[in-house]
């Protein structure tokens, strides 16, 4: 029987560990990738991702690792527990901002980490930050920054091209945000130049960094993942001729994760062993729906910020006190009859969750295996507790939610009662069918796949309300990360007020910046259909 060769990953701008997650679960009979160091500048980020490489340093996780989860052991009697794996974890997972300045230290400790490993070759991921490239940040940008067009941060993916010139991969993974596409630079798309430069980085590098010589002569075949192109043709230099920027971006909800979640990734093949395979992507049949895989997680209601809600009874009150003031007097009657009706059934309380909560996770859904692999010592769901909200968002989602429920689709602006409109200095009653952002208040309909998870998420809940009217609220850290399809023993530090004075708004973060692992997954799939074709 032929040996497993364990290819090693190094991931950078790793964010929480999405796309290395995904990696390491693959359990193929003939590649396993190992990470051999991710690279995280954010500090909350970092503990998850460090975490999370100690939970893989076991075949088995120990019982010390589901104390910690479930909340009976803090974390540095776990780690303390196993210190030969903690160790490993601490070694694996940088916490280092990666700049120009310093990018050598970077291209030194991941050389380091790679001579651990007998294979000679490596996997590089990662996704470079993208605020310069979203629509929005583009946006926000241009109005602030006279001298947009020089800001570093449209080059921050130079960093990554640095570390392919310098490492020579075997292949390359890189992630970012669909806007990418149509970004440009003094008046030229960026997304060509990208690809160009990944296509020969060593001579870019060498002209970028004044180099005597280049750092490598290897360059790059840069494919979709799912468009095939001929086998046989050289995409380098021919970005126009083979493939359009539309032929980079992946539409998750079409391979099964629960979220219409649209980003642009790229894979870049060594031209030197490129066994040029026409392996892309599989489609899955139809949309994991977002019913599907949160229905089974306990329900839980919202706090009320600046309000006396001690008790259940009294959250229930300030629902009832927005109908006794005519708060929904306005509304449709289909939809008015459907809050009244979710005001009189609460009869069984609700608590705030927590984040290590004691519910119960009591419904299955199509990706169980998935979600709950490991899970069996798991006996909390975990960073489960709602953000608190406003009376008079309270009231908002409740008219949403109820809204949604009746007409099988999310409100609009022209939909809300004059006095539900939200205090927004562009939003009043005589332009509200004209405003800007008319679905600035978003149900998600628990037939589909949901929209996608940012981390805009971590500032307000608005365009993340639970399509439950009984719960009146936004989602939940958890019920966001089923949605980008991170395992339910997958903890997500910073979420505890006492941790690092973190709060939920940092483990939001983390989840909204990260790619989804299950498809990571597929991608780490077709990767090892590549490496099995190689003379590696």
């Amino acid at each position: 029987m032929a040996m497993t060769l364990t290819v090693p990953i190094i991931d950078i701008f790793a964010g929480p560990g999405g796309l290395g997650e995904g990696f390491s679960q693959l359990n193929d009979d003939k590649i396993k990738f190992k990470i051999a160091l991710s690279v995280e500048m954010n500090t909350h980020a970092h503990q998850t991702l460090e975490l999370r490489a100690f939970y893989r340093q076991f075949d088995k996780a120990p019982d010390e690792y589901f104390h910690y989860l479930n909340g009976a052991i803090n974390r540095e009697t776990l780690f303390a527990a196993h210190p030969i794996e903690a160790g490993a974890a601490q070694e694996e997972a940088w916490h280092h901002e990666i700049t120009e300045k310093g990018i050598q230290e970077v291209i030194s400790r991941a050389k380091k980490s790679l001579k651990a490993f007998p294979e000679k070759d490596c996997v590089m991921i990662g996704g470079p930050p993208c605020q310069a490239y979203s629509t929005a940040g583009r946006s926000r940008m241009k109005s602030t920054n006279k001298n947009f067009d020089k800001d570093p941060r449209h080059f921050l993916y130079r960093h990554y091209l640095r570390l392919v010139a310098h490492l020579k991969p075997a292949i390359f993974v890189m992630e970012n945000v669909k806007g990418l596409k149509s970004a440009t630079v003094d008046g030229e798309l960026i997304l060509p130049k990208i690809i160009d430069e990944l296509g020969r980085p060593g001579e870019v590098v060498k002209a970028l960094d004044n180099l005597k010589r280049a750092p490598s002569l290897a360059e790059y075949h840069i494919y979709s993942l799912v468009k095939a192109v001929e086998p046989t043709q050289d995409l380098a230099g021919s970005f126009a001729q083979a493939l359009a920027p539309d032929d980079y971006v992946i539409k998750a909800e079409e391979y099964g994760i629960p979220q219409r979640r649209h980003r642009i990734i790229l894979m870049g093949v060594r031209k030197d062993i490129d066994p040029k395979l026409a392996v892309r992507l599989v489609k899955s049949v139809g949309e994991v729906t977002t019913a599907d895989v949160l229905d089974g997680l306990p329900p839980v209601r919202s706090g009320i910020t600046k309000y006396n809600d001690k008790t259940w009874e009294d959250w229930v009150g300030a629902m009832r006190k927005g109908l006794e003031i005519g708060q929904f007097d306005q509304v449709d009657a289909k939809t008015y009859q459907r809050i009244k009706q979710v005001i009189n059934a609460q009869v069984v309380p609700l608590d705030t969750g927590g984040e290590r909560y004691e519910g119960n996770v009591v419904k299955s859904n199509s990706l169980q295996g998935w979600y709950r692999h490991d899970c069996s010592n798991l006996i909390r769901v975990l960073n489960h507790s709602p953000k608190s909200h406003m009376l008079s968002d309270i009231w908002r989602y409740l008219f949403c939610a109820s809204f949604a429920d009746v007409h099988k689709r999310t409100p609009k602006l022209a939909d809300f009662p004059d006095n539900l409109l939200p205090n927004h200095s562009n939003v009043d009653a005589a332009n509200k069918k004209n405003a800007k952002f008319i679905d600035r208040f978003k149900v998600q309909i628990p037939t589909r796949a949901a929209t996608t998870v940012m981390s805009h998420i971590s500032k307000d809940g608005h365009y993340y309300i639970h399509p439950d009217p009984m719960q009146c609220r936004a989602w939940t850290v958890r019920e966001a990360a089923r949605i980008q399809t991170f395992p339910d023993n997958y903890y997500f530090e910073g979420g505890e007020k006492d941790s690092m004075k973190g709060s939920k708004t940092a483990a939001y973060h983390q989840v909204g910046n990260a790619v989804p692992p299950r498809l990571a997954w597929q991608i780490a799939d077709v990767v090892a259909q590549h490496l099995r074709a190689m003379a590696l």
